[in-house]
């Protein structure tokens, strides 16, 4: 008997022993299985558990990748297998023999650019061909048999990193799918991984939840220097761009919003705490940020960019662009236009609970850096690698892991860039555009769900209530077209 089931058998007894098992056979801590709406009006219920599969997406690093045997990995729910060429450049195929349905990466690489798949011996070339059957000899008919043929996945390797297309059409090109700064040429790339264990939809929502900072980032490392907590709270949502449909960001312009400035006082500052009638209770409930962030807000005073004293939007922001915000088909990119740093967040779905998040972090030059410049950088990068991709990302995933997702929602006006970033995805992925270019029948799409019924007019009740904003400057839409 293992420790946890005789830990288990003796607290059973005992008063309080009911607590291990508090939500059934699901840890405590576990989050709950992942499951769509059955209603097909609801957007929701179109987005596939496991991705669209009609892009390139980020797999493994190149060097990851040995010569003489495979790398698996598992992607959008498929086992994709991984080995060198007889060039030396990495091919992808289904991890299955066509033959008897073998996991080809239990297989080694017996001969120079080619898989030998360990049942029989059917053995690959990087197109998927059976070039050799080992076991029935040299005279063997399966050799060159149209159904000898392993399932192909079309690879690049983009600054060492191998992308690979995931789709069944035919394959666009890379520039179409992968951030810009990866083909630019002196730039720094290095990428990190991590595993979520909760769906990839739930990663992208959270990332575009506009309004959790003050509550789930509060206490992250960078937000400590923020006293409005990194975004200002407003009970009105974003204005959200929908750029050439192939991604949603918040309204551009320094600032982000004139929603942001719904609490302003008459010196034009949103205040640090607020009253709460309803606890009769202030939030923070604390003050000691204050000890610290007029240091930051000093700084911030120098450059115009008081927090708290929010910048008006420039109809010419060059934020308005198809590479910030969320794009698909499962990235989200931060960094603005920080002329330095563009960190890309990829979620890459697994398996209907379980997220691959790849960060493609790229370090921007107009020209190769000194040895100084890259030496200091390297030297700081696991700071900041772990300081942005990890005590603040996580935060995030410590709340979105718990999202049951099939539950009926109640959504504010501030949920405002996620419905936008769902209907992106129902209407707009390459995959649903490809079945349109085939004529195949689709679902028909409402014009207005529930979900962006209940923002429109919760942000309405909230301007109309104000006392001190000013409603006629909500007149457009909440999702907008460029």
């Amino acid at each position: 008997m293992g420790l946890g089931k005789l830990k288990d058998k003796l607290l059973s007894g005992y008063p309080g022993g009911y607590r291990h098992m508090r939500r059934g056979t699901q840890p405590v801590d576990g989050p709950p299985p992942f499951e769509v709406p059955a209603d097909p009006s609801d957007r929701r219920s179109r987005i596939p558990p496991t991705g669209y599969r009609e892009y390139w997406y980020p797999a493994l690093p190149a060097k990851d990748v040995r010569k003489d045997r495979p790398e698996v990995l598992r992607m959008l729910g498929a086992d994709v297998v991984f080995f060198r060429d007889e060039d030396g450049e990495v091919q992808a195929l289904l991890d299955r023999c066509p033959h008897r349905s073998v996991y080809l990466s239990m297989g080694r690489c017996y001969f120079k650019g080619f898989l030998t798949c360990p049942y029989h011996g059917a053995t690959f070339d990087g197109d998927g061909n059976c070039v050799a059957f080992l076991t029935e000899g040299p005279d063997s008919k399966m050799t060159g048999a149209p159904g000898m043929r392993a399932r192909k996945y079309p690879t690049v390797n983009i600054k060492g990193m191998v992308f690979v297309w995931m789709g069944d059409g035919e394959p666009v090109a890379p520039e179409e799918d992968i951030p810009p700064e990866m083909f630019e040429q002196h730039n720094i790339f290095r990428p990190s991984f991590t595993m979520f264990d909760c769906n990839w939809v739930l990663v992208l929502e959270n990332t575009m939840d506009a309004h959790n900072a003050f509550m789930v980032h509060r206490n992250a490392l960078r937000i400590l220097k923020s006293r409005l907590g990194g975004r200002p709270r407003t009970p009105l949502g974003y204005r959200v761009t929908l750029v050439n449909e192939k991604n949603v960001h918040y309204r551009p312009g320094e600032g982000k919003s004139h929603v942001e400035k719904y609490y302003e006082d008459e010196k034009g500052e949103v205040p640090y705490q607020m009253y709460y009638p309803g606890v009769d209770g202030v939030w923070p409930l604390h003050r000691w940020r204050l000890l610290w962030t007029w240091l930051f807000d000093r700084k911030a005073r120098k450059q115009g960019q008081m927090p708290g004293r929010l910048q008006p939007r420039q109809a010419d922001s060059p934020d308005v662009n198809e590479w910030n915000g969320t794009r698909l088909p499962g990235m989200s990119r931060t960094g603005g236009n920080n002329e330095f740093l563009r960190s890309t967040r990829w979620a890459v779905p697994v398996e209907a609970n379980l997220t691959r998040m790849v960060y493609l972090n790229v370090e921007r030059y107009a020209q190769r850096p000194g040895i100084v410049r890259r030496l200091w950088s390297g030297m700081t990068w696991p700071y900041r690698n772990w300081e942005l991709n990890f005590n603040f990302r996580n935060q995030d995933y410590d709340a979105e892991k718990y999202v049951q997702y099939a539950a009926p929602e109640y959504l504010s006006s501030t949920d405002s860039v996620v419905v936008a970033m769902r209907r992106l995805f129902v209407e707009h992925a390459r995959d649903v555009q490809r079945r349109r270019e085939r004529e195949e029948e689709l679902p028909e799409s409402p014009e207005e769900t529930e979900a962006e019924r209940m923002v429109r007019e919760v942000d309405a009740e909230v301007a109309a209530a104000s006392q001190t904003f000013d409603a006629d400057r909500l007149e457009e839409e909440l999702l907008r077209r460029v």
